[in-house]
This record gives C-alpha cells, sequence and structure tokens, in this order.
C-alpha cells in the first residue's frame, strides 16, 4: 500500500447547504470551508455525507475544512493537497514555476507539469474539468508552446476517488477545453492519470494509473 498523504483526524457530517463556493453548512451548524471552486453538484449537496478536519490558527475564519464526500465511494475534494500528493511522483522537482504569463505546478529539469485534481466520475469514468476553466485551457496553451520549444510537457490528472477505469476531458462541461486537451496530446503533451482511494477515511492511497477512455467508453 503506498499512501501518499495522512489526513489528521476526520469527522463524519451531513450537508445542509452549499452557502457558496467555498463554505458548507452542515446539519450540526457547522460552517466548513471548502477547498474546491468546482460545482461538485454531484458530491456537496443536502442530505450527502461528507468528511470534515478541524482546522485551526492564521486568519480563518472556519475551523473545519470539508476532506472528502460520499458518491459511492469517498471522494477526495480537498485540493489543497494536490501539489504534496503529487510531488510524491516528482522528487526534487521545482514547485509554482512561471512560464510566460502562466504558472505551472512542478519543473524538474527540462520537464514541466502542471497537476489537474479529478473528483467527476461517471459510468466508472473520471472527467475533468467539472465546471469551465480558462486558465486550465491556458496551462494547456502553455504547455503546447513548452513542447514545440523542445521541452517535455506533461498534463498529470490526480482522480482522488478509486471507481474509475479511464479518464476523458469533460466536453459537456468545457468543449474548448476539452479541444485545447487533444491538440495538446496531438502536439506531443504527455498524459499521467494517477488513481488514488481514501481508506480508512485516513490515508490517501496510490492505487493505479490508467489511460484515455476508448471511444466505447467514453460514449
Amino acid at each position: 500500500m503506498f499512501v501518499v498523504y495522512e489526513f489528521p483526524e476526520l469527522h463524519e457530517e451531513v450537508v445542509k447547504e452549499r452557502v457558496n463556493r467555498f463554505l458548507v453548512l452542515t446539519a450540526s451548524s457547522r460552517v466548513c470551508h471548502l477547498h474546491d471552486p468546482g460545482r461538485l453538484k454531484e458530491l456537496i449537496y443536502p442530505g450527502n455525507r461528507i468528511l470534515v478536519r478541524e482546522v485551526k490558527g492564521g486568519k480563518r475564519k472556519t475551523d473545519c475544512q470539508v476532506t472528502a464526500a460520499w458518491d459511492g465511494t469517498w471522494a477526495i475534494t480537498d485540493s489543497s493537497v494536490h501539489s504534496q500528493i503529487a510531488e510524491k511522483f516528482l522528487p526534487g522537482a521545482k514547485r509554482e514555476v512561471k512560464v510566460g504569463n502562466s504558472r505551472l505546478d512542478f519543473q524538474f529539469g527540462d520537464t514541466f507539469v502542471e497537476v489537474k485534481g479529478c473528483t467527476l466520475a461517471k459510468n466508472r469514468v473520471a472527467l475533468f474539468p467539472d465546471a469551465p476553466t480558462e486558465r486550465g485551457r491556458r496551462h494547456l496553451e502553455e504547455l503546447i508552446r513548452l513542447k514545440e520549444k523542445g521541452y517535455r510537457a506533461k498534463v498529470m490528472v490526480l482522480v482522488m476517488r478509486d471507481d474509475v477505469d479511464c479518464f476523458l476531458p469533460n466536453a459537456e462541461t468545457d468543449k474548448k477545453f476539452a479541444e485545447t486537451f487533444y491538440e495538446a496530446l496531438r502536439r506531443g503533451v504527455e498524459l499521467e492519470v494517477k488513481v488514488f482511494s481514501l481508506v480508512d477515511k485516513q490515508y490517501v492511497v496510490y492505487k493505479r494509473d490508467v489511460g484515455l477512455c476508448t471511444q466505447d467508453k467514453g460514449s
């Protein structure tokens, strides 16, 4: 079992209301921070189970953070851990690298890597994004430019749930992102899709790599 991250103690709550993009009201009247600006409509809705952790200090207005939500399996919604998890597979890489008008997540040697976290799945297909992302499309365009200059360029997708067999860009939600994604692959940008599981409501465990779905699987 390859543990890539360990959460402190998590407590189960029930969603009463998503107050806004970043706040969730629980049935026990707690207001918890949600570190994921996506729609998450399949995960954060009244009556659904979530896992939260206590967070203290700083200038926070909340003392708890939504960490995962139930959708037949636990889907980890806390995007603040993505970089730390990705680093397990990119030892020694430099973080937050400014390239052109963008910042990419990692560079090691002549390789640039942009990390995307994925929580949405339908029919065992992991889908990204779950909301339109102009920023995500710009990152892909930057990777294409780097590839054309002779660098290696890679998209690393972290699928934060274990009930998937393959990955697709979510064209239904963001057609421009999907078009740019396929163009990036055609231009030589590499794709790495890693699947993770939340074990014992505490440990993030790497399970396997998966590839792009076939047309039949994605349809």
